[in-house]
């Protein structure tokens, strides 16, 4: 059971590794690389964001809380992520909806979530951007794959410096 857990995580984590090495980012000046949002969980008014910096395993986990992020815990294990988020398990190869960024920009706060339309295939995403404005969620925009959102104004949520 426990190897069956194991190598279920690690392809998820492949997959995603692979998506972020496809797209060339530019680094930013002070040296640090860009992350790339893979999973996020809301819990109460607070955000987890799990947030994957190229060329490395374990991905970095941030909170969100009161309009601040900042770095939750350092994880030196990805089975220690795994058992805090274990919705991270399954939301890679799932077809429901799930909360994979946050982006507060101009005043304005949004939730971007993903849904996979083939479970195997990241390509047959669809990626929602909703509004967030007094506890109501709209709808703002929806791009058929995540390739999409890199070249939107949204794109920040998905490539962070």
């Amino acid at each position: 059971m426990k190897t069956k857990l194991w190598f279920a995580v690690a392809a998820s984590f492949l997959s995603l590794t692979a998506f972020s090495q496809k797209k060339k980012q530019p680094e930013k000046q002070s040296g640090k690389q860009q992350e790339m949002a893979v999973y996020a969980e809301k819990r109460g008014s607070d955000y987890y964001l799990i947030r994957l910096e190229k060329d490395k395993n374990i991905p970095n986990v941030y909170l969100y809380s009161n309009g601040v992020t900042k770095r939750y815990k350092d994880y030196t294990d990805l089975k220690d992520i795994v058992m805090e988020f274990p919705g991270m398990m399954t939301s890679n190869n799932s077809t429901k909806e799930e909360l994979i960024s946050i982006l507060k920009k101009d005043d304005h706060f949004y939730e971007i979530t993903s849904q996979r339309k083939d479970p195997k295939n990241i390509e047959k995403t669809v990626v929602t951007v909703y509004e967030v404005m007094n506890g109501q969620k709209r709808i703002v925009e929806e791009y058929n794959d995540i390739y999409e959102v890199m070249a939107s104004p949204y794109k920040e949520a998905i490539m962070i410096n």
